[in-house]
């Protein structure tokens, strides 16, 4: 009968293989370090207290905006080709949240609606969806074909609205769809 098997791909994620359900299984790799301890990333107008309650009961994070027009939280990140980027978010006192891909002209760009996980906007992506989590979370998603440099969210873009929002568990990883979460800390983790 068949049997599982693991084995290690090294940089090689684009290999497959045939999984027991007959179906292909690729690789997966959340390259963006530090994806749940928001103190290690570069913050502008925003402090990020942990400690909150989550989707998952903990671990999530209170982003609280000063009131600055581009109040953000971001991240580096070197990718490129198709990608996704997905975190977790809850409405706090700010119900809008906007997160891009930084790149170059073309930057991809999402925004959703906190209150009900309905996407608003968005730019120079493939596709941007949020799924509900229970409890006011969302899974938000966004993919794209880029080069980006750095992973940014923003609470309440371009508004001058002092606030909140709680985030938990970034991920960027390669490929069209947003895989089970896969938590880093100082390297990338597959």
């Amino acid at each position: 009968s068949p049997q599982e098997f693991t084995f290690a791909r090294g940089s090689n994620l684009s290999a497959t293989r045939i999984g027991k359900t007959g179906l292909i299984v690729k690789g997966r790799e959340n390259v963006l370090t530090y994806s749940n301890d928001f103190s290690q990333w570069t913050k502008s107008g925003v402090t990020a207290t942990s400690g909150q309650s989550g989707y998952d009961g903990n671990d999530a994070w209170l982003i609280t905006k000063s009131g600055g027009a581009f109040d953000q939280i971001l991240r580096n990140v070197s990718t490129s080709g198709v990608n996704t980027i997905s975190f977790y978010a809850k409405a706090g006192t700010l119900t809008s949240v906007d997160f891009r891909g930084q790149a170059g002209s073309s930057i991809p760009d999402a925004r959703f609606n906190l209150s009900n996980g309905s996407l608003t906007s968005s730019n120079n992506v493939i596709s941007a969806s949020s799924e509900t989590m229970g409890s006011g979370w969302y899974r938000l998603k966004m993919t794209f074909n880029n080069t980006v440099t750095n992973v940014t969210i923003y609470p309440d873009f371009g508004q001058t609205t002092a606030g909140t929002i709680l985030i938990q568990d970034a991920q960027a990883e390669l490929g069209l769809a947003a895989s089970p979460y896969i938590e880093t800390t100082t390297t990338t983790a597959q």
